[in-house]
């Protein structure tokens, strides 16, 4: 199946997008809802409500989660689903399906007619015609959907089952689990046991059959085979053939009668004993023409006594070549004699050398084994050295730092510190006497696995049980004693953490420094502004005055010149109001001089403390002259 537009692959969707596609969609709703008023008469049928609702669950359940999206069109959820379900199913039909959202009513039927001939060819059991789905019909469409769904989540777990095996597949040719290594570590020890048990179990001929068998029916040179080994087959006797047909002639009611009584039942046992007592005679005459194995043969012990005769002799012999060979022969001459002991004096040591040099190969490895352990050993220990050397430099460069003011925190220190070793310490040699523990135990039971099953009797697995249980007990109690001790070092660590280190406590001077720099630049800026806002305020206060003063004056200048009383009047007010403004200008000038006098004592103060401030320096300056003088004095002084 080729499909193309949206609804391709509905199930890989990401909710992002949907939203996105949600928020994108708003604009639509409107030409959205015209068109789904065609289909109005459909959704006030309650089974077709209730086969739409049916058919969206499914689609969300199979994973095409577009139909979650409220904006689409019930025709585009619908159809959307059915091209998704067609294109996962993965059936072979040379079909094309375009689908595109908010369709033509040509572009529908087009679908609708595609989608009719891809289910026939898929063999839908439900038939589904193409203006059921233009006309959206959910009750005709809510089987179909069903099958194909039931079809997507067979693939999908086909082809899931096909990915995860090549994914393992890959994954365990890098990679391997915990449980893999575990498996892989004890599998040599459990094929060694499972061997020993083979080996141990395995089936003993007992008997021999004595010169070739006279036997020419089947059923017996099994038999005969069977009892070499020890195994004995009975014969097994069929019940008669009237109590097979017996259901047809008597009810249910006569059977159990019948084999409460004891009525045909005690026939077919009479005819089981006297089968077990022939085939126990034929068993009998079979055993008589049979030998038990190894009787003829010779035993291992008499073979050994052979071989070991055999070598002595062959000493023996060879001790007297030598003694013979020692002596000079008849008519040989002195020196072709000392020529032959020369020679066989040099093949003795040549043979001697081979054998040396032989030793000498087979040590080369374990001296090269132990020349590679000895270079470990030396690394580890410059190692070890220059860490030493580093835990001393630290302890003189700590004890140069102790003063008077933090001896007591440092001896806290240093007793808490002692006692984080001494928990480490006892950590590390509690694990190790776990390990020793565990590698005994491993030993026993590989001990009691060795051992035979039948040896081992039931107080002495009594008492294992007893021993294992009490380890058991005792391996508890100390994990809940290293948890506590875990948590311990773990409080004290957190103790030690919570105390600050000078370089620590330099960092938060140097912030607190500079946060209050900030905080004094700040309160300076808002005094600032407090200041022009007050001034600003104080002479808009003024202006507004004199501005009301001069408008009163305008006022009331016209009728203060109709008369003289009035006019008298009139400049009373005004040396008045000048008098007001004389006495208003005297006291801000004694406050300004107050002002400029206060200025001028801070000047002073402030000069006089530069004057100190550098006289200060001048001091310190000199004291740093005078010391670095000490110095060089003392210096010349020790030399």
């Amino acid at each position: 199946i080729h499909l193309f537009g949206m609804e391709g692959y509905g199930y890989e969707e990401n909710p992002n997008q949907v939203q996105s596609n949600n928020k994108a969609s708003v604009g639509l709703s409107s030409g959205t809802r015209k068109k789904e008023d065609a289909f109005s008469h459909v959704f006030k049928d309650e089974d077709q409500v209730a086969k739409y609702d049916a058919i969206v669950e499914l689609l969300l359940a199979a994973g095409y989660f577009r139909a979650r999206i409220s904006t689409l069109s019930h025709f585009d959820k619908v159809i959307g689903g059915l091209t998704w379900c067609i294109s996962s199913s993965q059936v072979d039909v040379d079909i094309d399906l375009f689908f595109q959202e908010d369709s033509t009513m040509g572009m529908k039927i087009q679908l609708g007619e595609v989608i009719e001939k891809t289910l026939t060819r898929m063999r839908c059991p439900h038939p589904l015609r193409s203006h059921q789905i233009r006309g959206l019909d959910f009750i005709s469409i809510h089987p179909v959907i069903q099958w194909l769904v039931t079809k997507v989540l067979e693939v999908r777990k086909e082809t899931g089952d096909l990915l995860r095996t090549v994914s393992e597949w890959q994954f365990g040719k890098k990679y391997s689990l915990p449980s893999d290594e575990e498996f892989e570590s004890r599998k040599e020890d459990a094929a060694a046991y499972a061997k020993q048990l083979v080996f141990r179990y395995r089936p003993s001929r007992k008997y021999r059959s004595k010169g070739s068998s006279s036997l020419t029916d089947e059923e017996d040179r099994v038999q005969s085979t069977l009892l070499e080994y020890g195994h004995k087959a009975y014969r097994t006797v069929e019940p008669k053939q009237e109590k097979r047909q017996l259901g047809s002639k008597n009810s249910q009611a006569a059977k159990l009668i019948e084999a409460s009584m004891g009525g045909s039942a005690a026939e077919d046992v009479d005819a089981a004993k006297a089968a077990r007592d022939a085939d126990e005679k034929r068993f009998q005459r079979m055993l008589q023409n049979m030998e038990e194995k190894g009787s003829t043969g010779i035993s291992d012990n008499v073979l050994a006594g052979l071989i070991g005769m055999q070598s002595d002799d062959i000493n023996r012999m060879e001790g007297e070549m030598e003694g013979i060979s020692s002596s000079k022969p008849a008519g040989m001459s002195g020196k072709q004699f000392e020529e032959e002991q020369h020679n066989r004096r040099v093949e003795n040591l040549r043979k001697q050398i081979g054998a040396l040099k032989e030793k000498l190969l087979a040590q080369k490895e374990p001296h090269h084994e132990l020349s590679s352990a000895l270079q470990q050993i030396e690394g580890e220990l410059s190692e070890k050295s220059g860490r030493n050397q580093h835990i001393i430099d630290s302890l003189e460069k700590f004890d140069s730092m102790v003063t008077d003011e933090n001896r007591d925190d440092i001896e806290t220190l240093r007793a808490l510190v002692l006692l984080n070793e001494n928990l480490k310490k006892q950590d590390e040699q509690f694990r190790l006497n776990c390990k020793k523990q565990l590698q005994m135990l491993n030993e026993k039971i590989k001990k009691i696995q060795d051992t035979d099953p039948g040896s081992l009797d039931t107080e002495r697995d009594k008492l294992i049980k007893d021993t294992h249980e009490k380890d058991l007990d005792r391996l508890v109690e100390h994990r809940q004693a290293l948890g506590k001790k875990i948590r311990d070092i773990a409080m004290v660590e957190r103790k030690i953490d919570e105390i600050p280190s000078r370089s620590e406590l330099q960092q938060y001077q140097l912030q607190l420094v500079e946060l209050y720099e900030q905080v004094a630049a700040k309160l300076t800026e808002t005094r600032k502004y407090y200041q022009s806002y007050n001034t600003l305020n104080a002479t808009l206060t003024y202006l507004t005055k004199e501005i009301s003063l001069i408008n009163s004056i305008n006022d009331n200048y016209k009728s203060a010149m109709k008369s003289k009383k009035n006019k008298e009047a009139f400049l009373q007010s005004l040396d008045d109001v000048v008098a007001i403004a004389n006495q208003n200008l005297e006291k801000t000038d004694q406050k300004i001089s107050e002002e400029k006098q206060a200025l001028n004592d801070t000047n002073i103060k402030y000069q006089a403390l530069v004057t100190k401030e550098r006289t200060y320096h001048k001091l310190v300056k000199e004291f740093e002259v005078e010391c670095e003088r000490n110095e060089k004095l003392l210096a010349q002084v020790g030399s």
